[in-house]
């Protein structure tokens, strides 16, 4: 029996062996590998497309719409009728936005930051399926402001109002008004505007020293008389005018407030020292005559005779 020996391949043939199989050992890979991508993204791109269409659905689902009796109001609005209307007409123009819209709570702060009314929004919120829950902090009447024979409402800080000028004095509002034969003047040309002048400025300062006392409820304060005064100025040589005050009270009496003094300028008291002053005064007998006036301008307050 005889033996055959196997030569082994050399070098030279196990390369060519190599070279013939080696584009179809990558090319299977490569097409498999493909196929798999394009499956996955198919089936991305089609879980996309639903997620979609769900979601479209969800938004034109009446279920998720605002309904104009559905947007919540706080009560201080409530409490504010004249800003009532275009609050109300704010939200109206909400109706039918679906709860889910993405810019809905931005584009409702944006619209309600935009009134004159409004001065900040202090709570949004959605509430499922189709309310909004909304509390504003609002601009409320303070004062009315006798100009050009005409009143306007004006807020704590001067902001003129959004409410046309009559020429009847509003209802339950206190009165700034120049003295007789003198108007105010500084209006501000559109709702919205700080009236500047010092007879505005200065009659809701007077006011506020009236509101943040015990003695608003014994003494509300039904009007503000501007004038104006000549003084010393602090060198001692010169003149300056400054606006002088005289507050009435709904119960009829009077007080000579003289110049609102925010600055504490050294020859005025300040509005707590004149606070102090009306107390005193009217601890005294005198404070029940009629036809007397409360001077509480210096430090020897005192009454005297109504002009």
């Amino acid at each position: 029996m005889s033996t055959h020996s196997v030569e082994p391949l050399s070098k030279e043939v196990k390369a060519a062996v190599r070279r013939h199989r080696s584009p179809v050992r990558r090319a299977m890979p490569a097409a498999v590998t493909s196929f798999h991508l394009f499956m996955l993204a198919a089936i991305v791109g089609g879980a996309l497309f639903g997620v979609v269409q769900l979601w479209r659905a969800a938004i034109r689902d009446s279920r998720f719409q605002i309904k104009g009796d559905l947007l919540g109001l706080d009560g201080t609005v409530r409490q504010c009728p004249e800003a009532l209307p275009e609050l109300s007409a704010i939200g109206a123009a909400f109706n039918g936005r679906s709860l889910l819209d993405p810019l809905l709570v931005s584009d409702l702060e944006k619209a309600y930051t935009g009134s004159v009314w409004v001065r900040r929004v202090t709570h949004l919120r959605r509430s499922f399926p189709n309310r909004i829950n909304l509390e504003l902090e609002l601009r409320l009447p303070a004062a009315q402001v006798a100009s050009g024979g005409r009143y306007y409402m004006v807020d704590v800080d001067g902001v003129l109002l959004p409410v046309a000028g009559q020429k009847q004095p509003f209802t339950r509002l206190p009165e700034i008004v120049g003295v007789t034969g003198r108007t105010i003047t500084g209006r501000p040309d559109k709702p919205g505007g700080i009236w500047r002048d010092e007879g505005v400025t200065g009659g809701l300062g007077v006011m506020r020293a009236f509101w943040g006392s015990p003695l608003s409820e014994a003494l509300p304060v039904a009007r503000v008389v501007v004038n104006t005064g000549v003084f010393k100025s602090e060198d001692g040589i010169g003149r300056e005018i400054r606006r002088r005050f005289e507050v009435v009270t709904t119960t009829g009496a009077v007080i000579r407030w003289g110049t609102y003094n925010p600055a504490l300028q050294g020859d005025e008291l300040t509005s707590a020292e004149k606070m102090y002053n009306l107390e005193m005064l009217l601890r005294s007998e005198d404070a029940l005559r009629p036809g007397v006036c409360f001077d509480v301008r210096t430090r020897l307050p005192g009454f005297s005779l109504l002009e």
